[in-house]
């Protein structure tokens, strides 16, 4: 029976890995079409890649806007976390419920909605693209941060305040240290989820200052060019060696499953 759930398992790991391998490897080719298994083996549209103008400008567009929202969607994550780790588990649950509803209610309703009331305060502009951002990101940092939470002993706090410590004192050296593996990979999910949204993106880019995504988007659905498939894969490799890091500096992933 164990080696039909590894059979399963590796199974199921195959088919997670197929996308990334067939953008990746119709990335290299020779031809001029996206093609897998590729026409040859080039850089070409890797070369094309980083020419390209919109492509970079999207770059640098979704890396400030995945920064910001990262800097704005930890602290309240935290702060959110903190709040609700004081109430009763019934009202614990059903505010965690209301904090998670961007992620439960479908990306295109978040973002037309998020489009008529921006259009009505003259947000339509990169600070509103990060607000929506940051709507979104907001739940991944509060999920990690009150997982974290759960695997920690709850009387600490209490303890470091019966012998003196200030309630300020008490958040800085005692609850922040205990939630710090959450906001860590919380502001992970957080930066990821901002650096590949493009449905919200999609809403709220202003013309001519289109995030990474909608380019791709954008390229896909007129041209289909392997550049497209280039930019797609930096950003794999690039979120991979981040995820790695951070794994290797700060054992985030087991850190969360309580090892």
């Amino acid at each position: 029976m164990d080696m039909v759930f590894r059979i399963a398992a590796w199974f199921t790991y195959a088919l997670l890995l197929l996308p990334i391998v067939l953008v990746t490897g119709a990335s290299f080719t020779a031809g001029g079409y996206l093609t897998f298994p590729p026409e040859g083996l080039s850089l070409r549209w890797w070369r094309v890649m980083v020419a390209d103008p919109d492509m970079a400008n999207g770059f640098l567009i979704s890396f400030r806007v995945a920064l910001l929202t990262l800097v704005l969607s930890v602290p309240i994550g935290a702060l959110a976390a903190i709040q609700l780790s004081r109430l009763s588990p019934m009202l614990r649950t059903w505010l965690t419920a209301v904090f998670a509803a961007p992620l439960s209610v479908p990306l295109v309703l978040t973002g037309f909605a998020l489009l008529v009331f921006f259009t009505q305060a003259g947000l339509l502009n990169e600070t509103g693209l990060v607000i929506g951002h940051t709507v979104i990101a907001v739940p991944y940092v509060l999920r990690s941060a009150l997982v974290s939470m759960s695997l920690s002993d709850p009387a600490l706090p209490r303890s470091a305040a019966i012998h003196g410590a200030a309630p300020w004192q008490v958040i800085w050296h005692v609850t922040l240290p205990l939630l710090r593996p959450g906001l860590i990979s919380g502001g992970l999910f957080a930066f990821l989820a901002s650096i590949n949204n493009i449905v919200v993106s999609a809403f709220l880019a202003q013309p001519g200052e289109n995030p990474l995504p909608v380019v791709i988007f954008s390229r896909m659905e007129n041209l289909a060019e392997p550049s497209a498939a280039a930019a797609s894969a930096a950003v794999i490799v690039l979120t991979a060696l981040l995820c790695l890091v951070l794994e290797r500096r700060y054992a985030l992933f087991r850190s969360l499953a309580g090892r």
